[in-house]
């Protein structure tokens, strides 16, 4: 079974996604899924400043490689 992770954060900090990631990481061996890839859209407080962001095309590629 596959699994991504995809998550926006208004925080822009090094640490915003480091619990998220952490039990992301425990549920997907806990499940024996395989990660296929992460976007973690940090500093993302808005519609407007998501659109414009490099995530939106990380999380189509993303889509598309599956």
């Amino acid at each position: 079974m596959k699994s991504a992770l995809l998550a926006v954060a208004w925080n822009a900090d090094g640490w915003t996604f480091d619990a998220l990631e952490a039990h992301y990481d425990t549920l997907v061996r806990y499940l024996h899924f395989k990660d296929v890839g992460r976007v973690l859209g940090a500093g993302c407080g808005s519609p407007s400043t998501t659109s414009r962001s490099r995530f939106m095309r990380q999380a189509y590629d993303l889509g598309r490689s599956l």
